[in-house]
C-alpha cells in the first residue's frame, strides 16, 4: 500500500492565528475610537462600533478555522480567505495587516497539496 504523503500546515496555522489576533486587536481599536467619537460628539457612531465587534467575530473564526485546517483543506481555506476579506471590509486601514495575513494563509491551504 501506498502511503499519502500528509503536508504540514504549520505556515497556514501560523499565519491564521497571526493575523487572527492583530484582527481582534484591530476590532479593539475600532471599538475604541467609535467611543470616542461618540463621547465627543452628540451623533451615534454605533456603526463603528459594529464593525469592530464584526472584526472581532471573523477574527476569531479565522483562528479557529487555521487550528483546524488540516481536516478539510479546500473548505478552510476558501473560509480563511473570506474572513480575511470581511476583515479588510470591516475595519478597512486597521484591518489591512490582518487581513492580508488572514488571506496568505488562505491562498496557501487552496495552493499547496
Amino acid at each position: 500500500m501506498a502511503e499519502k504523503s500528509m503536508t504540514s500546515r504549520v505556515a497556514e496555522m501560523v499565519l491564521g492565528i497571526i493575523g487572527g489576533v492583530f484582527g481582534v486587536i484591530g476590532g479593539i481599536i475600532a471599538l475604541a475610537i467609535g467611543g470616542v467619537s461618540e463621547a465627543i460628539s452628540k451623533g451615534s457612531s454605533q456603526g463603528v462600533g459594529g464593525l469592530g465587534v464584526a472584526c472581532i467575530l471573523v477574527s476569531i473564526l479565522a483562528i479557529i478555522f487555521s487550528c483546524i485546517i488540516n481536516k478539510k483543506r479546500v473548505l478552510f481555506g476558501i473560509l480563511i480567505l473570506l474572513c480575511g476579506i470581511l476583515n479588510i471590509v470591516f475595519i478597512s486601514f486597521y484591518g489591512i495587516l490582518s487581513g492580508v495575513l488572514i488571506i496568505v494563509a488562505g491562498i496557501l491551504a487552496l495552493i499547496r497539496k
